[in-house]
């Protein structure tokens, strides 16, 4: 028993001194600042974002908040089982669901296509239960993921920096090439769509009787819509491939590497995901400018319009007494 505390007591010191020198290295030290930023600059675009879409300043207070590493032993910078499940069990969720969600809008899209007449009258119910079916199989996956976390007895509950274990390393590299051909899917799919939208715009012009109001309106909604979609799925696709690509080359090699080089080289490939977040937050933001701009000279122009026909019958009731 003494034999096995001691050698335990030698890993963690190692892997202790391990993270203190990679936390200290020029490198990380870049990597982690850089994602600091970037997660800063989404921050502040979600409450823009916000503000933009409620039309209400949202007043941020000035102080910032300054992280520093402030330890007296590097057995100090070691975390608990319980906490990192804490930090990255949302990653899981994400990592299964984000991809799901845009597969899900594809095939949302695809039914607005194929239904074009009945689209305007169907209900919300498919798209509910899609949502929820997402984001239950993704929250299962994440509990899973720290169950097998803590039922593996080689993890070492006061020195742990990641959740995945040998137990788990084949599931997550599945699930890896499961979502990097889901969201090639899911580009290749709204381009198909955005082609056969255009097709029936093409073939509605043609045709001189049966106008039909509602599924006009609403293939025009389907081809606005993608135009939006269609390039931020393609960008989301290629980055997503290139992560993930880079994610299972990391898994597989997890064994020759060191701890935290592992987690230092997930962390620079996180920079790209948080690099596209904030290029989406940034074209939402956009959007929604543009939208409101549209509605502001909808809103001139009909006013206008209206002050004509007044001033009109205000003439017209003087000529005619």
């Amino acid at each position: 028993m003494t034999s096995i505390n001691s050698t335990s007591n030698i890993n963690l010191n190692s892997l202790a001194i391990d993270l203190e020198l990679s936390l200290l290295s020029p490198a990380y030290a870049i990597i982690i600042r850089i994602n600091l930023l970037i997660l800063l600059i989404i921050l502040i675009l979600i409450f823009e974002l916000i503000r933009q879409y409620l039309k209400t300043r949202i007043i941020i207070h000035g102080n910032l908040m300054l992280i520093l590493l402030f330890y007296k032993d590097p057995k100090e910078l070691l975390t608990p089982l319980w906490l990192v499940c804490f930090l990255l069990g949302p990653f899981y969720i994400q990592i299964l669901c984000y991809p799901s969600l845009h597969f899900c809008i594809m095939l949302e899209r695809l039914r607005a296509t194929l239904f074009l007449e009945k689209y305007e009258n169907e209900g919300k119910k498919l798209a509910v239960f899609m949502n929820i079916l997402c984001w239950v199989i993704s929250i299962g996956y994440s509990i899973y993921i720290i169950l097998m976390a803590f039922a593996d007895p080689t993890m070492a509950i006061q020195g742990a920096i990641f959740l995945s274990t040998k137990s788990t390393a084949n599931l997550t590299i599945y699930i890896s090439i499961l979502t990097t051909l889901m969201v090639i899917l899911t580009a290749l799919s709204d381009w198909k769509i955005t082609k056969l939208n255009k097709k029936i715009k093409q073939r509605s012009r043609k045709i001189f009787f049966g106008y039909n109001l509602s599924k006009n309106f609403q293939l025009n909604e389907n081809i606005l819509v993608m135009r939006l979609i269609l390039p931020m799925d393609i960008a989301y696709a290629t980055i997503y491939l290139i992560y993930n690509a880079l994610v299972v080359l990391i898994r597989i090699y997890k064994d020759k590497i060191s701890p935290t080089n592992y987690v230092f080289y997930y962390s620079t490939l996180d920079t790209l995901l948080y690099l596209y977040t904030t290029v989406t937050i940034i074209v939402y933001i956009k959007l929604i400018k543009f939208i409101r701009n549209n509605q502001n000279i909808t809103i001139e122009r009909m006013t206008k319009s209206e002050e004509q026909t007044n001033m009109h019958f205000k003439e017209l009731q003087k000529i005619w007494g």
